[in-house]
């Protein structure tokens, strides 16, 4: 490249564009941080040198506070079972990340403690954050929203308040549900736990909906919400027994694991006695003779796709305020 030529590469973004590399890999390879091969960093500064680009000093100042990581945030994790979904979200973003030249910084929270996540913040340590469980009073929503740090949740959020991205756990849980009317299932009971999560939330709207759109309600006997214990389970499971449930429809994997297992303790038989379904399928539900009816989502997809969003917020390209991606109903023997 000669002449008037080479003066048009002016920025960051003209090199990544000559080379087909990200912004991110030039960045890097012109102030030495951060982890990049030598062989691309010398393919980058060969090409800067031999067409005269050197960037200005509000381009390097700008290229040196980046720091190429992104923050993942994931809540406290109370139960074993909890964690296929966490670590095939953090694998995920992970994944896409370090595609594109970023590292991840891993913050646990607990409870609403949000000083882990202040530091963070106040120490500059990332680029971008994504926040992969919601609260109907999210107070880590607020605090990110202040920091003005692009952020993305994995979730959905009161108000549109933040780019979300989320399963549609809300369309998926009317459809399962609609399903098991259809077939003729009466009395179907509903067993959920923390309803200030807001995954929670969307699923109990769903098993709602699902009755809506036939002009009914269901029996509200037969609804438990806040189940957050074992002995809450064992206990909701007695009584529904008691009032001739017809089918018990568990909010999540681990619900439906205590179903499950309380059920075979009883004697009950799956699906003559008592039909039972989950709204999450993982592979805890696979240690049971009789196969368990469930919802099945793409929780390597979402991590994939909210930190993808997320980079694209730091490069300053437009981005949708929500993405809602697709599931699927798995029909098996629970429910026949």
């Amino acid at each position: 490249m000669k002449g008037g030529e080479a003066e048009r590469v002016k920025t960051i973004q003209d090199v990544a564009r000559e080379l087909g590399v990200s912004t991110s890999t030039v960045s890097r390879s012109i102030s030495g941080k951060g982890r990049i091969g030598k062989d691309t960093r010398e393919r980058v500064m060969r090409y800067i040198n031999e067409n005269g680009y050197y960037p200005n000093a509000a381009a390097q100042s700008l290229a040196q506070s980046k720091t190429n990581n992104i923050g993942l945030i994931l809540p406290e994790v109370d139960t074993l079972v909890d964690m296929p979904f966490f670590h095939s979200c953090m694998y995920a973003v992970e994944e896409m990340a370090q595609a594109n030249d970023y590292d991840i910084l891993v913050v646990i929270t607990s409870g609403k403690d949000t000083r882990p996540l202040e530091r963070l913040i106040n120490n500059r340590k990332v680029d971008g954050m994504v926040l992969t469980r919601t609260y109907e009073d999210d107070c880590f929503v607020p605090l990110l929203k202040e920091s003005r740090i692009p952020f993305v949740t994995i979730g959905q959020v009161k108000g549109g308040e933040a780019v979300q991205v989320d399963s549609d756990n809300t369309g998926a849980c009317m459809e399962l549900t609609s399903v098991l009317l259809s077939k003729k299932v009466g009395r179907i009971a509903y067993l959920g736990g923390n309803m200030e999560q807001m995954v929670n939330q969307c699923r109990y709207e769903g098993y709602l909906g699902a009755y809506g759109q036939l002009g009914k309600k269901p029996d509200g006997k037969l609804v438990y919400r806040n189940l957050n214990s074992k002995t809450m389970i064992e206990k909701a499971v007695e009584e529904l027994l008691e009032k001739k449930a017809e089918c018990m429809l568990c909010q999540d994997d681990f619900i439906c694991d205590e179903v499950l297992h309380l059920l075979a303790e009883k004697g009950v038989n799956i699906p003559e006695d008592v039909k039972v379904a989950s709204c999450h399928y993982s592979r805890i539900l696979d240690n049971y003779p009789i196969t368990v009816t469930s919802l099945k989502f793409d929780i390597m997809q979402l991590g994939r796709t909210a930190c993808k969003i997320l980079l694209d917020m730091i490069d300053g390209k437009e981005v949708p305020e929500k993405t809602l991606l697709d599931y699927e109903v798995i029909l098996k023997e629970s429910t026949k």
